[in-house]
């Protein structure tokens, strides 16, 4: 029987495309690095979309055990060998800090899949930089946090007023006493400052999802002026921190209540410092400072040491923080007053 030339072609092209299927299947996938394990872990192909998610190139990769790729892999919840074990029965999926070539580290998504059936040949690891999503969905967590704390407060809060409402009505009716239609009018005004505050750190707690570049002298400057005329005893040093990813109104909003507070407990005269830090920016004074026995207090929604201070400024300070996925402490300035350090903010430009 006559074979047709072209029917031979296009059976030895259909078999090319076979064999490089995968080979096309791992270098098309620009969002994930899709490599090769042996059963030992050690990593035998590193495709070009793997180079350029980690920095590492083939030579300096191949041969190497996987557990290169992680930034600390001794403190993941389970060892790479028992990982690699349960993936022997079916794919695993474990998420960590991995460290790229350049020291810089990403949340990744590692899953492993057996190659071959019965015994596994080796391993196919499927990894991806989830870093926003981990970002977000740790956002998330501290909104809740935050809305859980928000609710046990109001609930708290409220408690006294309403008591003392409910007490008062009844003196009115028995006794017909104006005094305490006054101690009403006061009560229920003090109730609606209260709801005022707790709606407004709710509001400042919403995760910022639209941020922009924002430069952070024009929002310093405007929350310095927004301050008030106690600021007039204040004097200002800024140190350039540049842009970064924020939401404008909120960031003059934190500023403000940080300014706020530095001037309100300092005795005459006050210096304040803002100022970059490797991963953020600081506010810092050379007032009075906080006692090591509150600091741990002072954000907490109706903590306040003055008379009278509503307790929610510093508050709000850590729900915006919050709100942008960063992070806010307490420490002692060099001045002897307070700093305030705002961490993993992201720098533009």
């Amino acid at each position: 029987m006559d074979t047709d030339p072209a029917d031979s072609s296009s059976d030895q092209q259909t078999a090319h495309s076979g064999d490089s299927v995968s080979e096309r299947l791992i270098e098309g996938l620009s969002s994930h690095a899709v490599f090769m394990l042996d059963t030992d872990g050690t990593i035998t192909t590193w495709p070009e979309p793997a180079a350029s998610l980690y920095g590492y190139d083939r030579v300096a990769t191949v041969g190497q055990h996987v557990d290169m790729l992680f930034a600390d892999p001794e403190e993941i919840e389970t060892t790479v060998e028992s990982l690699l074990t349960e993936a022997a029965d079916g794919p695993v999926e474990t998420q960590h800090w991995h460290r790229q070539a350049d020291g810089s580290v990403f949340w990744a998504t590692l899953s492993l899949s057996p190659l071959g059936d019965g015994d596994p040949e080796g391993f196919v690891a499927v990894s991806q930089d989830t870093t926003e999503k981990h970002q977000y969905d740790k956002m998330l967590e501290r909104q809740n946090d935050r809305l859980k704390e928000f609710t046990d407060i109001l609930a708290h809060d409220l408690k006294s007023p309403l008591s003392v409402i409910s007490s008062r009505v009844h003196l009115a009716r028995e006794t017909g006493d104006e005094e305490h239609l006054d101690a009403l009018e006061e009560t229920s005004d003090r109730m609606a400052r209260l709801v005022d505050d707790l709606l407004r750190v709710a509001k400042q707690g919403n995760v910022v999802t639209d941020p922009e570049t924002t430069n952070v002298r024009a929002v310093v400057d405007t929350a310095w002026e927004g301050s008030g005329e106690s600021t007039d005893r204040g004097t200002l040093h800024y140190a350039d921190i540049g842009a970064v990813s924020a939401d404008a109104d909120r960031l003059i909003e934190l500023f403000e209540n940080l300014f706020q507070n530095s001037i309100r407990h300092g005795d005459g005269a006050v210096i304040v410092r803002v100022g970059p830090l490797e991963n953020g920016f600081y506010v810092e004074d050379d007032g009075p400072g906080i006692p090591a026995e509150i600091k741990d207090d002072v954000f907490d929604h109706g903590f306040t040491t003055a008379e009278d201070g509503s307790g929610y400024g510093l508050s709000i300070v850590r729900t915006i923080a919050g709100a942008h996925g960063w992070d806010i402490l307490v420490t002692d300035s060099n001045m002897g007053g307070a700093r305030f350090e705002v961490t993993g903010v992201e720098f533009l430009g």
